[in-house]
């Protein structure tokens, strides 16, 4: 199965204030986090998009694994990053037939939910595979390559969701209550380190 994955982390988090994913997160950072269950999936390439905290990023991955892909157009964004992600996966391996879409900032992302997408989409036989959460269904999500030129033509800032909007037909979900866990602002970050203390309070001790 010839899947790749699009890791989107172009944006400014202006709410944040700075790089919110490269926060400290379960003894690394919530990107690092990210791409290593990214990876645990075995997609045959990781395009990691970035715009505005460029240099951070890299300075922050020595995965040689990960393509990073610089978006100039960051600004306009976030079409043009899966673009600039998608194209570039598909420059180096044109054979490919599914694409992951991940967002930086969903901390509890975990290889299991991208296993069960992948599972759904071959067992539904449907061509789009969301995350489903807080009554809405968003990333990460999964598409066959039948809408990678939908992809290549997105307009402006309203990313993949409305391709969702288009063919709620086409779609299965999977469920990821922890998905609608995101970081946007400090607020969210000290929610997110405060949830973290009291599971390791509840953990047995071994």
């Amino acid at each position: 199965m010839n899947a790749g994955a699009l890791i989107l982390a172009a944006g400014a988090a202006s709410r944040m204030g700075k790089a919110k994913m490269l926060l400290p997160f379960g003894g690394s950072t919530i990107l690092t986090h990210i791409i290593t269950e990214v990876k645990a999936i075995n997609p045959v390439a990781i395009s990691l998009v970035t715009g505005f905290f460029h240099e951070q990023i890299i300075n922050s991955i020595p995965d040689k694994l990960v393509n990073i892909v610089y978006n100039k157009d960051w600004k306009l964004g976030m079409a043009g990053s899966i673009q600039t992600g998608l194209n570039a996966l598909l420059h180096t391996y044109p054979d490919l037939n599914r694409l992951f879409i991940v967002v930086s900032d969903q901390p509890f992302l975990h290889r299991d939910i991208l296993q069960e997408m992948l599972d759904t989409q071959v067992r539904t036989g449907k061509r789009i595979v969301a995350a489903e959460y807080g009554g809405i269904k968003g990333t990460p999500v999964l598409f066959h390559k039948y809408y990678f030129e939908t992809l290549q033509k997105l307009p402006g800032d309203r990313g993949a969701r409305v391709i969702l909007q288009q063919h709620p037909d086409d779609i299965a979900t999977v469920a990821f209550s922890l998905g609608e866990v995101d970081i946007d602002t400090p607020e969210d970050y000290e929610r997110l380190c405060k949830k973290l203390k009291e599971q390791d309070a509840e953990r047995p001790i071994q």
